[in-house]
């Protein structure tokens, strides 16, 4: 790879243009997330596990009737109430224009096409909670999925009433419950795939205690709005835990069986909500073994030698006053983002600036029409095979963000637990990303423990994270699937 040319080349673009780009007005964060950095010969380390393209997507993409328990059922049916059904979807066809690729069109198309501008009103509530998320994640390395986050929320909020329920809704940018869940819906169908050309599975659950009572209207609102399971046992207790882990490692393929094994939830617990999702997608365009190399990353605080892939081709390099990027077009019409931050600027620094959130939070056809600072050119592209993950408690955060009286005794609960004394004791968040040759396999859980008395415990915070580069992971309809920050390998 002709790393120092093309050095050369985007240093004599930026030094034209960065007078220029520093004189334009940034608006404020909207949705956007950090990106994974890795740009030319830009240096980032990871590590790679050789399981995590493989197993996992044989083991979701089989069942495609949507069935919420298939490769360890023996634990998890006896505690099963009810089950849901997911689309059944046609097979990706190889032949175009033959009559099995129009049926497999028609059903992309029900699904994908929502209204224009279904998600528009979300873009604050991605900009705030990823801004809050990331800004302790310093010199680690930092995954999470806001749209797993969302989902997760969403099911929340038809849990509660009152000022707890206006604090979620506030959060969420959302006027009523009843847009929510219809927007959450439409999240859920946008983002719902698994046809053999890619692999997008959002799964919910709803978790209850023996002995309680619960609003049957509530439970089945979130089985026929959020497509959630329904289980009941000892909430708390060393088998019940056993149950919830085996669900979530049964739905995020394999990829978080550390983090789910660790998932316990208090023996105080009255009720859960657990949502996940598992996502598998190849490259447009793969890349060739033959052509990785062995480079120099220069983490924050060492050097390490590091497996790059590489290739060259025409592409757009964009840039402003403290970054340069690329894109990864995906096979399912996603893409990956890469954004470098230019030498002394860290990713937090970055993303506080403001410029790489008005970049990132723009339509695609916006950095034809609208972004001035590209140019098309022969980029030689060395990015860093990697796999980060990161586990974290979403409670302060959310406090954080005005969403309060849940974990106390102003917690309202009525619409699912009609005579309620409980609060939200935990909100854990887990995620893994990771790329290589072939393509991106990611996944994430968040599960939300209701608890039936005293007050919730301390949860320490642990993130995992490589040199300083973001990641964003954006959907057909530009919404973050999955985002984070690699620091160190």
């Amino acid at each position: 790879m002709k790393h120092d040319k093309l050095a050369d080349s985007l240093n004599e673009i930026s030094d034209k243009h960065i007078e220029e780009a520093a004189q334009k007005k940034h608006r404020p964060w909207r949705w956007a997330a950090p990106v994974a950095a890795a740009l030319a010969a830009a240096v980032i380390g990871s590590f790679w596990l050789p399981t995590l393209a493989g197993r996992s997507k044989e083991t979701l993409q089989q069942d495609t009737t949507g069935s919420t328990i298939s490769s360890n059922p023996d634990i998890m049916r006896p505690y099963l109430l009810s089950n849901v059904q997911y689309p059944k979807l046609a097979a990706y066809p190889v032949q175009y224009e033959s009559k099995a690729y129009d049926a497999w069109w028609e059903q992309q198309r029900e699904l994908r096409d929502q209204p224009e501008g279904y998600a528009d009103s979300l873009e604050q509530y991605w900009g705030s909670l990823l801004c809050k998320l990331m800004e302790d994640s310093g010199k680690k390395n930092f995954a999470c999925s806001p749209v797993n986050i969302y989902m997760a929320l969403a099911m929340l909020a038809e849990t509660t009433g009152g000022e707890s329920r206006q604090q979620l809704l506030k959060l969420m940018n959302a006027d009523s419950i009843e847009s929510l869940r219809e927007q959450a819906g439409q999240v859920w169908k946008a983002h719902y795939n698994n046809d053999g050309l890619s692999t997008s599975i959002l799964s919910n659950s709803l978790w209850l205690k023996d002995g309680c009572a619960y609003d049957q209207k509530t439970i089945d609102l979130l089985s026929d709005s959020y497509y959630a399971a329904t289980f009941q046992g000892d909430l708390g207790s060393d088998e019940m835990n056993q149950v919830l882990q085996a669900w979530l490692d049964e739905q995020t393929g394999g990829l978080l069986t550390e983090q789910a094994e660790n998932m316990e939830l208090d023996p105080r617990s009255v009720l859960a909500l657990a949502s996940t999702v598992y996502y598998q997608v190849q490259w447009r365009d793969e890349f060739n073994e033959a052509n990785n190399t062995k480079l120099t990353f220069h983490g924050p605080t060492w050097k390490t030698k590091e497996t790059f892939m590489n290739r060259s081709g025409s592409d757009t390099y964009y840039w402003s006053d403290n970054f340069g990027a690329v894109h990864l077009e995906l096979e399912d019409g996603s893409r990956m983002w890469l954004i470098l931050p230019d030498e002394g600027t860290t990713p937090v620094q970055l993303l506080q600036s403001g410029e790489v959130t008005n970049f990132l939070s723009q339509h695609p056809a916006w950095y034809e029409t609208t972004w001035s600072n590209k140019k098309s050119l022969i980029v030689n592209l060395s990015v860093p095979k990697f796999d980060v993950s990161s586990s974290l408690d979403l409670c302060d955060k959310l406090e954080e963000l005005g969403v309060t009286d849940i974990f106390g005794s102003d917690a309202d609960f009525t619409p699912i637990m009609p005579e309620d004394d409980a609060f939200i004791g935990q909100i854990e968040h887990a995620a893994r990303v990771g790329i290589d040759e072939k393509g991106v396999t990611a996944a994430a859980f968040t599960v939300i423990g209701y608890c039936g008395a005293g007050m919730p415990p301390e949860e320490e915070m642990d993130f995992v994270l490589d040199r300083p580069f973001l990641f964003l992971i954006e959907s057909q309809d530009n919404l973050p699937l999955f985002a984070g920050i690699v620091n160190e390998p």
